[in-house]
Protein backbone atom coordinates (compact mmCIF):
# COMPACT_ATOMS: atom_id res chain seq x y z
CA UNK A 1 0.00 0.00 0.00
CA UNK A 2 2.77 2.44 0.95
CA UNK A 3 4.72 1.56 -2.19
CA UNK A 4 1.77 2.31 -4.45
CA UNK A 5 1.14 5.61 -2.71
CA UNK A 6 4.78 6.63 -3.05
CA UNK A 7 4.67 5.74 -6.74
CA UNK A 8 1.57 7.84 -7.23
CA UNK A 9 3.19 10.79 -5.47
CA UNK A 10 6.30 10.45 -7.60
CA UNK A 11 4.19 10.43 -10.75
CA UNK A 12 2.34 13.49 -9.55
CA UNK A 13 5.55 15.35 -8.91
CA UNK A 14 6.93 14.50 -12.38
CA UNK A 15 3.73 15.60 -14.03
CA UNK A 16 3.73 18.85 -12.09
CA UNK A 17 7.33 19.46 -13.09
CA UNK A 18 6.33 19.10 -16.75
CA UNK A 19 3.78 21.87 -16.30
CA UNK A 20 0.11 21.35 -17.17
CA UNK A 21 -1.91 23.95 -19.01
CA UNK A 22 -4.47 25.86 -16.96
CA UNK A 23 -2.98 24.43 -13.78
CA UNK A 24 -4.92 25.51 -10.65
CA UNK A 25 -3.07 27.83 -8.34
CA UNK A 26 -2.00 26.92 -4.82
CA UNK A 27 -4.71 29.20 -3.41
CA UNK A 28 -7.40 27.32 -5.33
CA UNK A 29 -6.10 23.91 -4.31
CA UNK A 30 -5.16 24.50 -0.69
CA UNK A 31 -7.25 27.42 0.45
CA UNK A 32 -6.08 31.01 0.72
CA UNK A 33 -3.27 31.02 3.30
CA UNK A 34 -2.47 34.14 5.28
CA UNK A 35 0.47 35.08 3.09
CA UNK A 36 1.26 37.40 0.18
CA UNK A 37 -0.13 36.68 -3.25
CA UNK A 38 2.03 34.67 -5.67
CA UNK A 39 4.46 36.44 -7.95
CA UNK A 40 2.85 38.31 -10.86
CA UNK A 41 4.02 35.83 -13.47
CA UNK A 42 2.00 33.09 -11.78
CA UNK A 43 -1.56 33.60 -13.02
CA UNK A 44 -4.20 33.00 -10.36
CA UNK A 45 -7.67 31.80 -11.41
CA UNK A 46 -10.83 33.21 -9.88
CA UNK A 47 -11.58 32.21 -6.29
CA UNK A 48 -13.44 28.87 -6.03
CA UNK A 49 -17.05 28.64 -5.00
CA UNK A 50 -17.90 27.71 -1.38
CA UNK A 51 -18.68 24.12 -0.48
CA UNK A 52 -22.14 23.96 0.95
CA UNK A 53 -22.15 26.57 3.65
CA UNK A 54 -20.96 30.05 2.84
CA UNK A 55 -19.68 32.64 5.23
CA UNK A 56 -20.89 36.20 5.45
CA UNK A 57 -21.36 37.97 2.11
CA UNK A 58 -19.08 40.61 3.64
CA UNK A 59 -16.39 38.21 4.89
CA UNK A 60 -13.75 38.88 2.22
CA UNK A 61 -11.11 39.60 4.87
CA UNK A 62 -11.52 36.34 6.83
CA UNK A 63 -8.17 34.99 5.66
CA UNK A 64 -6.51 38.25 6.64
CA UNK A 65 -8.22 38.35 10.03
CA UNK A 66 -7.75 34.82 11.24
CA UNK A 67 -5.29 33.22 8.85
CA UNK A 68 -6.19 30.40 6.49
CA UNK A 69 -8.64 28.05 8.20
CA UNK A 70 -9.34 26.02 5.09
CA UNK A 71 -8.00 22.55 4.57
CA UNK A 72 -4.92 21.95 2.41
CA UNK A 73 -7.37 20.12 0.23
CA UNK A 74 -8.60 20.14 -3.29
CA UNK A 75 -10.45 23.01 -4.91
CA UNK A 76 -14.00 23.69 -3.85
CA UNK A 77 -16.73 21.88 -5.72
CA UNK A 78 -18.16 24.19 -8.41
CA UNK A 79 -21.87 24.88 -7.99
CA UNK A 80 -22.53 24.77 -11.71
CA UNK A 81 -21.01 24.69 -15.15
CA UNK A 82 -17.97 26.78 -14.21
CA UNK A 83 -15.34 24.61 -15.93
CA UNK A 84 -14.28 25.86 -19.38
CA UNK A 85 -15.25 23.69 -22.31
CA UNK A 86 -11.96 24.19 -24.12
CA UNK A 87 -9.87 22.44 -21.50
CA UNK A 88 -7.07 20.50 -23.17
CA UNK A 89 -5.85 18.54 -20.14
CA UNK A 90 -8.49 16.37 -18.51
CA UNK A 91 -6.16 15.23 -15.76
CA UNK A 92 -4.07 17.48 -13.56
CA UNK A 93 -1.64 16.47 -10.84
CA UNK A 94 0.05 18.38 -8.06
CA UNK A 95 0.36 18.73 -4.35
CA UNK A 96 2.01 20.44 -1.44
CA UNK A 97 5.14 19.78 0.59
CA UNK A 98 5.53 21.25 4.08
CA UNK A 99 8.37 20.78 6.54
CA UNK A 100 7.77 21.98 10.10
CA UNK A 101 9.58 22.22 13.39
CA UNK A 102 8.33 23.58 16.70
CA UNK A 103 9.35 23.58 20.35
CA UNK A 104 7.77 24.64 23.64
CA UNK A 105 9.62 26.09 26.61
CA UNK A 106 8.25 25.07 30.04
CA UNK A 107 8.99 26.64 33.38
CA UNK A 108 10.55 24.37 35.99
CA UNK A 109 11.83 22.23 33.09
CA UNK A 110 15.40 22.06 31.81
CA UNK A 111 15.79 23.22 28.18
CA UNK A 112 17.06 19.78 27.24
CA UNK A 113 13.65 18.38 28.24
CA UNK A 114 11.50 20.88 26.32
CA UNK A 115 9.23 19.09 23.82
CA UNK A 116 10.28 19.29 20.18
CA UNK A 117 8.24 17.99 17.24
CA UNK A 118 8.61 18.06 13.46
CA UNK A 119 5.28 17.14 11.85
CA UNK A 120 6.01 17.09 8.11
CA UNK A 121 3.45 16.40 5.42
CA UNK A 122 3.11 15.76 1.72
CA UNK A 123 -0.17 16.14 -0.18
CA UNK A 124 -0.67 14.75 -3.68
CA UNK A 125 -3.82 15.12 -5.78
CA UNK A 126 -5.36 13.98 -9.06
CA UNK A 127 -8.01 16.23 -10.60
CA UNK A 128 -9.95 15.08 -13.67
CA UNK A 129 -12.46 17.26 -15.54
CA UNK A 130 -13.43 15.59 -18.83
CA UNK A 131 -16.12 18.20 -19.51
CA UNK A 132 -17.92 21.08 -17.82
CA UNK A 133 -20.42 18.82 -16.04
CA UNK A 134 -18.27 16.05 -14.56
CA UNK A 135 -15.35 16.27 -12.19
CA UNK A 136 -13.40 13.79 -10.07
CA UNK A 137 -10.85 14.54 -7.37
CA UNK A 138 -8.64 12.54 -5.02
CA UNK A 139 -6.10 13.80 -2.49
CA UNK A 140 -3.84 11.63 -0.37
CA UNK A 141 -1.66 12.80 2.51
CA UNK A 142 1.53 11.35 3.91
CA UNK A 143 2.94 12.47 7.25
CA UNK A 144 6.18 11.84 9.03
CA UNK A 145 7.58 13.13 12.30
CA UNK A 146 11.20 12.05 12.86
CA UNK A 147 10.90 12.94 16.56
CA UNK A 148 8.19 10.33 17.17
CA UNK A 149 8.86 6.62 17.44
CA UNK A 150 7.59 4.60 14.50
CA UNK A 151 4.77 2.86 16.30
CA UNK A 152 0.97 3.15 16.06
CA UNK A 153 -0.84 5.60 18.27
CA UNK A 154 2.16 7.64 19.39
CA UNK A 155 1.85 11.35 20.02
CA UNK A 156 4.48 14.01 20.70
CA UNK A 157 5.37 15.04 24.22
CA UNK A 158 3.60 17.96 25.74
CA UNK A 159 0.14 16.53 25.28
CA UNK A 160 -0.19 17.72 21.69
CA UNK A 161 -2.95 15.65 20.15
CA UNK A 162 -3.07 14.61 16.52
CA UNK A 163 -5.43 17.44 15.65
CA UNK A 164 -2.86 20.00 16.71
CA UNK A 165 -4.11 20.58 20.24
CA UNK A 166 -2.84 19.69 23.67
CA UNK A 167 -1.43 21.57 26.58
CA UNK A 168 0.22 24.02 24.25
CA UNK A 169 -2.09 23.81 21.27
CA UNK A 170 -0.42 26.57 19.32
CA UNK A 171 1.56 24.58 16.78
CA UNK A 172 1.53 24.86 13.03
CA UNK A 173 -0.75 21.84 12.80
CA UNK A 174 -0.17 18.10 12.69
CA UNK A 175 -1.69 15.30 10.68
CA UNK A 176 -4.07 12.74 12.23
CA UNK A 177 -2.63 9.31 11.47
CA UNK A 178 -2.27 5.98 13.25
CA UNK A 179 1.36 5.32 12.28
CA UNK A 180 4.61 7.18 11.71
CA UNK A 181 5.21 7.53 8.83
CA UNK A 182 1.54 7.31 7.93
CA UNK A 183 -0.90 7.96 5.13
CA UNK A 184 -4.51 9.12 5.11
CA UNK A 185 -7.11 9.78 2.45
CA UNK A 186 -8.22 13.39 2.64
CA UNK A 187 -10.63 13.55 -0.30
CA UNK A 188 -12.13 11.24 -2.91
CA UNK A 189 -15.22 12.63 -4.66
CA UNK A 190 -17.16 12.93 -7.90
CA UNK A 191 -19.16 16.01 -8.86
CA UNK A 192 -21.83 16.21 -11.58
CA UNK A 193 -25.09 17.99 -12.32
CA UNK A 194 -28.60 16.83 -13.14
CA UNK A 195 -30.16 18.96 -15.84
CA UNK A 196 -27.91 21.94 -14.99
CA UNK A 197 -30.19 22.54 -12.00
CA UNK A 198 -29.19 20.09 -9.27
CA UNK A 199 -25.52 19.55 -8.41
CA UNK A 200 -24.33 16.35 -6.73
CA UNK A 201 -21.02 15.67 -4.99
CA UNK A 202 -20.47 12.12 -3.72
CA UNK A 203 -17.53 10.77 -1.74
CA UNK A 204 -15.12 11.97 0.94
CA UNK A 205 -15.16 15.75 0.87
CA UNK A 206 -14.95 18.93 2.96
CA UNK A 207 -18.24 20.69 3.71
CA UNK A 208 -18.22 23.58 6.19
CA UNK A 209 -21.37 24.90 7.85
CA UNK A 210 -21.57 28.03 9.97
CA UNK A 211 -19.81 31.40 9.93
CA UNK A 212 -17.54 31.25 12.98
CA UNK A 213 -13.86 31.93 12.30
CA UNK A 214 -12.09 30.98 15.54
CA UNK A 215 -14.83 28.72 16.88
CA UNK A 216 -17.29 26.90 14.64
CA UNK A 217 -19.61 24.67 16.73
CA UNK A 218 -22.14 24.19 13.88
CA UNK A 219 -19.48 22.59 11.69
CA UNK A 220 -21.26 19.27 12.19
CA UNK A 221 -19.73 17.56 9.15
CA UNK A 222 -16.25 17.75 10.68
CA UNK A 223 -16.46 15.78 13.95
CA UNK A 224 -13.08 17.09 15.17
CA UNK A 225 -12.88 20.84 15.93
CA UNK A 226 -10.20 22.69 14.03
CA UNK A 227 -7.16 24.26 15.66
CA UNK A 228 -7.78 28.01 15.17
CA UNK A 229 -4.07 28.82 15.50
CA UNK A 230 -2.89 26.36 12.86
CA UNK A 231 -1.82 27.89 9.55
CA UNK A 232 -4.20 25.54 7.78
CA UNK A 233 -6.63 22.80 8.64
CA UNK A 234 -5.27 19.25 8.36
CA UNK A 235 -8.50 17.44 9.21
CA UNK A 236 -9.60 14.89 6.64
CA UNK A 237 -12.89 15.07 4.78
CA UNK A 238 -16.11 13.21 5.57
CA UNK A 239 -17.79 10.61 3.35
CA UNK A 240 -21.21 11.81 2.27
CA UNK A 241 -23.48 12.62 -0.65
CA UNK A 242 -24.30 16.30 -1.00
CA UNK A 243 -27.11 17.60 -3.20
CA UNK A 244 -27.10 21.33 -3.96
CA UNK A 245 -30.16 23.13 -5.32
CA UNK A 246 -29.48 26.84 -5.99
CA UNK A 247 -32.32 29.35 -6.37
CA UNK A 248 -30.55 31.89 -8.55
CA UNK A 249 -33.42 34.36 -8.72
CA UNK A 250 -33.36 34.91 -4.96
CA UNK A 251 -29.72 34.05 -4.35
CA UNK A 252 -30.72 31.23 -2.01
CA UNK A 253 -29.09 27.81 -1.69
CA UNK A 254 -30.54 24.54 -0.42
CA UNK A 255 -28.37 21.55 0.49
CA UNK A 256 -29.25 17.98 1.34
CA UNK A 257 -26.70 15.62 2.92
CA UNK A 258 -26.61 11.83 3.25
CA UNK A 259 -23.89 10.94 5.76
CA UNK A 260 -22.09 7.60 5.37
CA UNK A 261 -19.76 7.92 8.38
CA UNK A 262 -20.34 8.22 12.10
CA UNK A 263 -21.51 11.72 12.96
CA UNK A 264 -19.21 11.91 15.98
CA UNK A 265 -16.21 10.49 14.12
CA UNK A 266 -16.20 7.14 15.95
CA UNK A 267 -13.93 5.05 13.72
CA UNK A 268 -14.51 1.96 15.89
CA UNK A 269 -18.14 1.90 14.79
CA UNK A 270 -18.75 -1.41 12.96
CA UNK A 271 -22.50 -1.09 12.47
CA UNK A 272 -22.91 -1.00 8.68
CA UNK A 273 -26.71 -1.26 8.58
CA UNK A 274 -28.73 1.13 6.45
CA UNK A 275 -30.22 2.45 9.67
CA UNK A 276 -26.85 3.97 10.55
CA UNK A 277 -26.88 6.31 7.53
CA UNK A 278 -27.36 9.87 8.69
CA UNK A 279 -29.12 12.72 6.99
CA UNK A 280 -29.54 16.46 7.20
CA UNK A 281 -29.65 19.68 5.28
CA UNK A 282 -28.89 23.35 5.19
CA UNK A 283 -30.65 26.42 3.80
CA UNK A 284 -28.88 29.70 3.05
CA UNK A 285 -31.24 32.64 2.65
CA UNK A 286 -30.13 36.10 1.53
CA UNK A 287 -32.05 38.91 3.19
CA UNK A 288 -30.84 42.22 1.82
CA UNK A 289 -27.26 42.66 3.02
CA UNK A 290 -27.56 39.75 5.46
CA UNK A 291 -27.47 36.00 5.07
CA UNK A 292 -29.31 33.52 7.29
CA UNK A 293 -28.28 29.88 7.55
CA UNK A 294 -30.38 27.05 9.00
CA UNK A 295 -29.09 23.49 9.31
CA UNK A 296 -29.86 20.18 10.98
CA UNK A 297 -28.26 16.72 11.21
CA UNK A 298 -29.53 13.42 12.59
CA UNK A 299 -28.19 9.86 12.80
CA UNK A 300 -29.22 6.79 14.73
CA UNK A 301 -27.25 6.56 17.97
CA UNK A 302 -26.78 10.33 18.21
CA UNK A 303 -29.09 13.06 19.38
CA UNK A 304 -30.23 15.47 16.65
CA UNK A 305 -28.29 18.68 16.34
CA UNK A 306 -29.40 22.00 14.87
CA UNK A 307 -27.67 25.21 13.86
CA UNK A 308 -28.55 28.81 13.07
CA UNK A 309 -26.14 31.44 11.75
CA UNK A 310 -26.46 35.03 10.61
CA UNK A 311 -23.97 37.38 8.97
CA UNK A 312 -24.41 40.94 7.81
CA UNK A 313 -22.67 44.20 7.04
CA UNK A 314 -23.36 47.12 9.38
CA UNK A 315 -21.55 50.25 8.31
CA UNK A 316 -17.85 49.48 8.12
CA UNK A 317 -18.24 46.34 10.21
CA UNK A 318 -18.98 42.77 9.24
CA UNK A 319 -20.84 41.04 12.06
CA UNK A 320 -21.73 37.39 12.41
CA UNK A 321 -23.12 34.89 14.87
CA UNK A 322 -23.91 31.20 15.01
CA UNK A 323 -25.73 29.02 17.53
CA UNK A 324 -25.38 25.24 17.84
CA UNK A 325 -28.27 23.52 19.59
CA UNK A 326 -28.36 19.94 20.86
CA UNK A 327 -28.87 17.98 24.05
CA UNK A 328 -25.59 16.80 25.49
CA UNK A 329 -22.41 16.24 23.52
CA UNK A 330 -20.60 13.47 21.68
CA UNK A 331 -18.61 12.60 24.82
CA UNK A 332 -19.46 12.45 28.53
CA UNK A 333 -19.41 15.59 30.64
CA UNK A 334 -17.59 14.77 33.87
CA UNK A 335 -18.50 15.92 37.37
CA UNK A 336 -17.25 15.09 40.85
CA UNK A 337 -19.00 12.12 42.44
CA UNK A 338 -18.69 9.90 45.49
CA UNK A 339 -16.73 6.83 44.40
CA UNK A 340 -15.33 5.78 47.78
CA UNK A 341 -11.76 5.85 49.09
CA UNK A 342 -8.84 6.49 46.75
CA UNK A 343 -6.71 3.35 46.20
CA UNK A 344 -3.14 3.68 47.47
CA UNK A 345 -0.70 5.03 44.89
CA UNK A 346 -3.33 6.88 42.84
CA UNK A 347 -3.57 10.69 42.70
CA UNK A 348 -6.88 11.94 44.04
CA UNK A 349 -7.26 14.27 41.03
CA UNK A 350 -7.66 11.26 38.72
CA UNK A 351 -10.41 9.56 40.73
CA UNK A 352 -13.90 10.48 41.78
CA UNK A 353 -15.09 11.72 38.37
CA UNK A 354 -18.37 10.37 37.01
CA UNK A 355 -20.26 11.14 33.78
CA UNK A 356 -23.11 13.59 34.18
CA UNK A 357 -26.46 12.19 33.10
CA UNK A 358 -28.24 15.14 31.49
CA UNK A 359 -30.77 15.64 28.74
CA UNK A 360 -30.74 19.42 29.01
CA UNK A 361 -30.18 21.65 26.01
CA UNK A 362 -26.49 22.56 25.68
CA UNK A 363 -26.15 25.62 23.43
CA UNK A 364 -22.90 26.84 21.96
CA UNK A 365 -22.93 30.47 20.81
CA UNK A 366 -20.43 32.41 18.71
CA UNK A 367 -20.55 36.17 18.07
CA UNK A 368 -17.94 38.17 16.22
CA UNK A 369 -17.13 41.21 14.14
CA UNK A 370 -14.40 42.35 11.76
CA UNK A 371 -13.26 45.71 10.44
CA UNK A 372 -10.87 46.59 7.61
CA UNK A 373 -9.04 49.92 7.40
CA UNK A 374 -7.06 51.24 4.44
CA UNK A 375 -4.24 53.37 5.82
CA UNK A 376 -2.58 54.12 2.47
CA UNK A 377 -3.28 53.81 -1.22
CA UNK A 378 -1.88 50.28 -1.29
CA UNK A 379 -1.96 49.08 2.31
CA UNK A 380 -4.69 48.06 4.75
CA UNK A 381 -5.08 46.34 8.07
CA UNK A 382 -7.84 44.15 9.43
CA UNK A 383 -9.13 43.74 12.98
CA UNK A 384 -11.32 40.97 14.31
CA UNK A 385 -12.92 39.96 17.59
CA UNK A 386 -14.93 36.89 18.58
CA UNK A 387 -16.67 35.56 21.69
CA UNK A 388 -17.63 31.94 22.34
CA UNK A 389 -20.01 30.55 24.95
CA UNK A 390 -19.63 26.78 25.33
CA UNK A 391 -22.22 25.15 27.55
CA UNK A 392 -20.39 21.83 27.08
CA UNK A 393 -17.25 23.22 28.70
CA UNK A 394 -16.00 23.37 32.28
CA UNK A 395 -15.86 26.31 34.66
CA UNK A 396 -13.39 24.55 37.01
CA UNK A 397 -9.95 23.63 35.58
CA UNK A 398 -9.41 20.95 38.24
CA UNK A 399 -10.88 18.45 35.76
CA UNK A 400 -8.14 19.08 33.17
CA UNK A 401 -5.63 16.45 34.44
CA UNK A 402 -8.39 13.83 34.39
CA UNK A 403 -9.31 14.78 30.82
CA UNK A 404 -5.69 14.92 29.65
CA UNK A 405 -5.05 11.36 30.83
CA UNK A 406 -8.03 10.09 28.82
CA UNK A 407 -10.64 9.94 31.60
CA UNK A 408 -9.01 6.85 33.21
CA UNK A 409 -11.07 4.20 34.96
CA UNK A 410 -9.07 2.15 37.45
CA UNK A 411 -9.96 -1.40 38.42
CA UNK A 412 -9.02 -2.58 41.88
CA UNK A 413 -8.82 -5.81 43.84
CA UNK A 414 -8.65 -5.64 47.65
CA UNK A 415 -7.77 -1.97 47.42
CA UNK A 416 -4.94 -2.51 44.94
CA UNK A 417 -5.00 -1.19 41.37
CA UNK A 418 -5.07 -4.05 38.86
CA UNK A 419 -5.72 -2.17 35.61
CA UNK A 420 -6.60 1.10 33.92
CA UNK A 421 -8.92 1.86 31.02
CA UNK A 422 -9.19 5.13 29.12
CA UNK A 423 -12.89 5.91 28.91
CA UNK A 424 -12.34 8.77 26.45
CA UNK A 425 -8.81 9.04 24.95
CA UNK A 426 -9.70 12.38 23.33
CA UNK A 427 -11.43 13.90 26.37
CA UNK A 428 -8.97 16.82 26.43
CA UNK A 429 -10.19 19.05 23.59
CA UNK A 430 -8.25 22.33 23.38
CA UNK A 431 -10.23 25.51 22.65
CA UNK A 432 -13.43 23.74 23.73
CA UNK A 433 -12.59 23.04 27.39
CA UNK A 434 -13.89 26.20 29.05
CA UNK A 435 -17.31 27.80 29.10
CA UNK A 436 -16.30 31.29 28.00
CA UNK A 437 -13.68 32.30 25.42
CA UNK A 438 -12.63 35.45 23.59
CA UNK A 439 -10.30 36.12 20.66
CA UNK A 440 -8.70 39.20 19.10
CA UNK A 441 -6.79 39.46 15.85
CA UNK A 442 -4.78 42.00 13.87
CA UNK A 443 -3.61 41.32 10.31
CA UNK A 444 -1.13 43.33 8.21
CA UNK A 445 -0.89 41.88 4.70
CA UNK A 446 2.05 43.21 2.68
CA UNK A 447 2.67 46.29 4.87
CA UNK A 448 4.54 49.19 3.29
CA UNK A 449 7.39 48.01 1.12
CA UNK A 450 7.24 44.47 2.51
CA UNK A 451 5.20 43.16 -0.40
CA UNK A 452 6.19 39.55 0.24
CA UNK A 453 5.37 39.58 3.97
CA UNK A 454 2.21 39.09 5.99
CA UNK A 455 2.07 39.73 9.76
CA UNK A 456 -0.69 38.41 12.01
CA UNK A 457 -1.05 39.00 15.75
CA UNK A 458 -3.58 36.77 17.57
CA UNK A 459 -4.80 36.43 21.13
CA UNK A 460 -7.11 33.72 22.48
CA UNK A 461 -8.24 33.63 26.09
CA UNK A 462 -10.09 31.10 28.19
CA UNK A 463 -12.16 33.44 30.32
CA UNK A 464 -13.31 30.61 32.57
CA UNK A 465 -9.87 29.60 33.89
CA UNK A 466 -8.12 32.97 33.27
CA UNK A 467 -5.43 31.70 30.92
CA UNK A 468 -4.54 32.89 27.44
CA UNK A 469 -2.10 32.62 24.57
CA UNK A 470 -0.81 35.42 22.32
CA UNK A 471 0.89 34.64 19.04
CA UNK A 472 2.82 36.46 16.32
CA UNK A 473 2.91 34.88 12.84
CA UNK A 474 5.18 36.15 10.08
CA UNK A 475 4.90 34.69 6.59
CA UNK A 476 7.39 35.54 3.83
CA UNK A 477 7.25 34.52 0.19
CA UNK A 478 10.78 33.71 -0.96
CA UNK A 479 12.19 32.53 -4.28
CA UNK A 480 8.78 33.04 -5.95
CA UNK A 481 7.25 29.78 -4.73
CA UNK A 482 8.76 29.02 -1.31
CA UNK A 483 6.76 30.25 1.69
CA UNK A 484 8.63 30.61 4.99
CA UNK A 485 6.32 30.71 8.02
CA UNK A 486 7.52 31.50 11.54
CA UNK A 487 5.70 32.08 14.80
CA UNK A 488 6.33 32.85 18.44
CA UNK A 489 3.63 32.47 21.10
CA UNK A 490 3.50 33.33 24.78
CA UNK A 491 1.33 31.77 27.50
CA UNK A 492 -0.20 33.94 30.19
CA UNK A 493 -2.56 33.79 33.11
CA UNK A 494 -3.43 31.34 35.84
CA UNK A 495 -1.16 28.37 36.20
CA UNK A 496 -3.18 25.20 35.72
CA UNK A 497 -5.49 26.82 33.17
CA UNK A 498 -5.90 25.53 29.63
CA UNK A 499 -3.07 27.60 28.15
CA UNK A 500 -0.87 27.36 31.25
CA UNK A 501 -1.54 23.73 32.10
CA UNK A 502 0.92 22.34 34.63
CA UNK A 503 0.80 18.84 36.08
CA UNK A 504 2.16 17.74 39.45
CA UNK A 505 5.04 15.28 39.28
CA UNK A 506 2.84 12.38 40.43
CA UNK A 507 0.56 12.89 37.38
CA UNK A 508 3.31 13.08 34.76
CA UNK A 509 3.63 9.28 34.30
CA UNK A 510 -0.14 8.97 33.71
CA UNK A 511 -0.08 11.83 31.17
CA UNK A 512 2.94 10.36 29.38
CA UNK A 513 1.20 7.00 29.10
CA UNK A 514 -2.02 8.58 27.85
CA UNK A 515 -0.25 10.67 25.19
CA UNK A 516 2.19 7.97 24.10
CA UNK A 517 5.19 10.08 25.14
CA UNK A 518 8.42 9.04 26.76
CA UNK A 519 7.92 11.78 29.35
CA UNK A 520 5.61 14.68 30.11
CA UNK A 521 6.70 18.14 31.28
CA UNK A 522 5.62 19.02 34.80
CA UNK A 523 5.95 22.78 34.38
CA UNK A 524 3.61 25.19 32.62
CA UNK A 525 4.22 26.24 28.99
CA UNK A 526 5.81 29.66 28.62
CA UNK A 527 6.88 30.20 24.99
CA UNK A 528 6.30 28.34 21.72
CA UNK A 529 8.55 28.69 18.70
CA UNK A 530 7.95 27.30 15.23
CA UNK A 531 9.07 27.47 11.63
CA UNK A 532 7.72 25.89 8.45
CA UNK A 533 8.77 25.70 4.81
CA UNK A 534 6.02 25.20 2.25
CA UNK A 535 6.08 24.79 -1.52
CA UNK A 536 3.46 23.66 -4.02
CA UNK A 537 4.24 20.82 -6.41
Amino acid sequence: MTGKLLAAIAAAALAAAGGAQDRPSEDELFGAPARPAPAPERKAPPAPAPQGGTSSPHADTEAQLFGSQSSPAGPAVPPGALIPRDREDWLEMGGLLQLQAQATAYDETAPADWPFVSPNLLDAYLDTRPNDRVRGFVLGRMSWDPTVQSSPGTRPAGGQASSGGGSSAVGLGTVPTTANPGAVLDQLWLNFDVGHRVFVTAGRQHVKWGVGKVWNPTDYLHPVPRNPLATFDTRTGTTLVKVHLPWEKRGWNLYGVVLLEDLAGDTSQTDSRLARIGGGGRAEVVLGSAELGLDAMAQQGHRPRYGVDLSAGIGDFDVYSEVALRTGGDAPHWIRGDTGPVPPGLPASLTGWVPEASTQLTPQVVAGASWAFKYSDEDSLALGAEYFYNDLGYADPSVYPFLLTGAPLFTTDNGQVTGVHQQDPTAYRPFYLGKHYAALNLSLPRPGRWNDTTIIVSWIGNLSDHSSVARLDVSVLALTYLTVETFVAGHFGQKGGEFRLALPADLAPFAASATGSASFPTGAPVVDLGVALRVSL
